[in-house]
């Protein structure tokens, strides 16, 4: 056969070929190979994960990854599939695909999930889920902001209002580490809000153990950290949004993570002010671009929009079920 399937066994000429891959498809975002590597050996291991290479004669062309959702999705896969252009429309997405449903019989998986851009570059990747009956699960409104010419005295004003009200903005990285239990009332805040983040169905909320969460707050905070903004309340945390930089790739563009709001304080501009401080916090480091998505009926979009974000191309998450 002219084409070989072999696993993933770690090395640096992998990762790199990993690495060259991804940056043939992506469209918007630049990957370096220390980033992949972080990201693989920083991963939860009580979970399981896997590479599947695929080869021409010595040359990789493609590989997919895939990892066993935790607790209540533990029979969930969540994966990608990733093929050097030049091969498309031989069937080699099939090939590793099948390989995948070889091995995810390891958890019994009963469900298999992936996102793609509305972009050229995925449409046979589209076509390649809707011909194995995935379905649209969920479709997310990405847009962009240049933030190098943002007029942030503009919204003084708003947010002066916000704090008469007794609503403070912190960096959580530079501005936080000495209030009380700090790591734990935020990840109670993100965990609390993130449960109304809308996700396909028949994928579940579910919480990471809080000794991941430290790891990749430790990580985050001095690989990546753009900004986390934190509101606060009379000692109580009721809004946050975190941003991450990728300073070996793309260190002028910043990567929104998550922003939520208890339901309590929701209407009262506090979305909105997050955003804004973010933006503040982020012009002084020099970054110049924002990265966002939202769920398609995300009231957040709409702010967005009033900040002067632009529409990017969609993302959507596919998802199949099997019996």
């Amino acid at each position: 056969m002219k084409y070989q399937i072999k696993n993933f066994l770690g090395s640096d000429i992998e990762f790199n070929d990993l690495v060259r891959i991804k940056n043939l498809v992506n469209h918007d975002h630049i990957i370096h190979v220390d980033d992949v590597k972080k990201e693989w050996f920083q991963r939860d291991k009580k979970l399981i994960s896997h590479k599947i290479l695929l080869y021409d004669k010595m040359i990789l062309i493609g590989y997919l990854s895939y990892e066993q959702g935790r607790d209540e999705n533990s029979r969930t896969c969540f994966f990608d599939i990733k093929l050097d252009p030049k091969f498309n429309q031989k069937g080699l997405r099939k090939l590793l695909y099948e390989e995948m449903l070889k091995c995810v019989k390891e958890f019994n998986c009963t469900k298999f999930t992936t996102s793609l851009f509305q972009h050229l570059n995925y449409y046979e990747y589209e076509q390649f889920l809707k011909n194995n009956n995935f379905k649209i699960g969920q479709v997310n409104f990405e847009s962009s902001c240049d933030i190098s010419n943002f007029d942030i005295n503009r919204y003084s004003e708003f947010m002066n209002q916000l704090l008469s009200h007794g609503f403070i903005f912190y960096d959580s990285k530079n501005e936080m580490k000495d209030f009380p239990n700090h790591y734990k009332k935020l990840e109670k805040l993100i965990w609390t809000c993130s449960k109304d983040i809308p996700i396909p169905d028949g994928i579940i909320h579910t919480r990471e153990p809080y000794e991941e969460y430290i790891k990749d707050q430790i990580d985050y905070e001095d690989n990546y950290y753009g900004t986390e903004v934190v509101c606060v309340k009379d000692g109580e945390y009721i809004g946050s949004t975190n941003l991450c930089v990728f300073p070996k790739s793309e260190p002028n563009k910043a990567w929104t993570g998550s922003l939520g709001v208890l339901r309590k304080y929701r209407r009262m501009g506090i979305a909105t002010g997050l955003k804004i401080k973010v933006i503040e916090f982020l012009m002084k480091k020099g970054i110049k671009e924002i990265r966002t998505d939202n769920e398609e009926n995300n009231p957040m979009y709409h702010i967005n929009v009033a900040l002067g974000f632009k529409p990017e191309p969609s993302s959507l998450d596919y998802v199949k079920i099997i019996t």
